[in-house]
């Protein structure tokens, strides 16, 4: 997900009602990439904290949302383990604010399970277009079996946005 284009709601009036879950109500969203517009589903957390998953015939993706859920339980940890390896990038005072935590098409196309989505926000200064913008997807380890605990690499995915704070 970028700043340059935020999802857009649905306004359609076939458009499915909010579909409620245990991290909020999802609502049906239409989101642009490089593969073509496609329907996802966003709920939004207490926190501003935004999750999408993918539609499934209409509704959110059953899977993505047994994932997220786990996934929001732990994100105090997951996104400490993501702000560890994309921190060195850019040295500083401020903090991380964590935007997006993304199971549908950006985090497949970077071959993640899902992706955390990170803005740095320097010292006396607020959330902007212009804030680093870093992108850290996370993958199960290859062999894991579904009865093991999940064990997730950490890797960095992308880089959007401007990656050095100005001067």
């Amino acid at each position: 997900m970028t700043f340059a284009s935020p999802p857009e709601t649905i306004k359609d009036p076939d458009q499915a009602l909010p579909y409620a879950t245990v991290i909020g109500d999802f609502i049906r969203i239409r989101r642009m990439s490089s593969m073509a517009p496609h329907d996802e589903w966003m709920a939004t957390l207490p926190d501003a904290t935004e999750v999408v998953v993918d539609d499934e015939e209409g509704r959110p993706d059953a899977a993505d949302i047994e994932k997220a859920i786990s996934v929001v339980q732990c994100r105090a940890y997951l996104g400490k383990r993501a702000v560890q390896l994309i921190a060195p990038f850019l040295p500083g005072d401020g903090k991380w604010r964590l935007l997006t935590i993304d199971f549908g098409a950006e985090a497949r196309r970077y071959e993640s399970e899902f992706l955390m989505c990170f803005a740095f926000v320097p010292v006396n200064s607020t959330l902007s277009r212009a804030s680093p913008y870093f992108e850290v997807g996370f993958s199960m380890a290859t062999g894991a079996r579904a009865e093991d605990t999940p064990t997730f690499n950490v890797t960095v995915k992308a880089i959007v946005g401007i990656p050095f704070p100005l001067p």
